[in-house]
């Protein structure tokens, strides 16, 4: 199974494929007993931008983003360094290892 790692806080969890990275930050705040997100979540219709991560590490293993995503993607990111990469976790697919970091912190 995948592992997804979060930082800063560390926690490392295993995923089954195919499970979204927001699945995976719920599981892994969980264990630490913190809030990983700030403010109401819209649920994956790509409203608010909410759940967004950066992407340490292992960005290809990751679903690749829809075009309304990407959209989202530009206006949550904008004013951020352009070779981060940002995902939607409500939409990202986990398929193999991942190291991502929560930006609420």
């Amino acid at each position: 199974m995948p592992k997804v790692r979060f930082e800063p806080h560390g926690v490392e969890i295993e995923v089954p494929a195919g499970t979204t990275l927001l699945a995976a930050a719920d599981q892994a705040a969980r264990e630490v007993e913190a809030e990983f997100f700030i403010g109401e979540c819209c649920e994956g219709r790509l409203e608010c931008g909410n759940c967004c991560l950066e992407i340490l590490q292992g960005a290809e293993n990751l679903s690749p983003p829809s075009p309304d995503e990407l959209a989202l993607l530009a206006v949550v990111a904008k004013g951020k360094p352009g070779e981060k990469a940002w995902r939607s976790s409500c939409q990202a697919l986990v398929h193999g290892d991942v190291v991502a970091k929560v930006l609420a912190y």
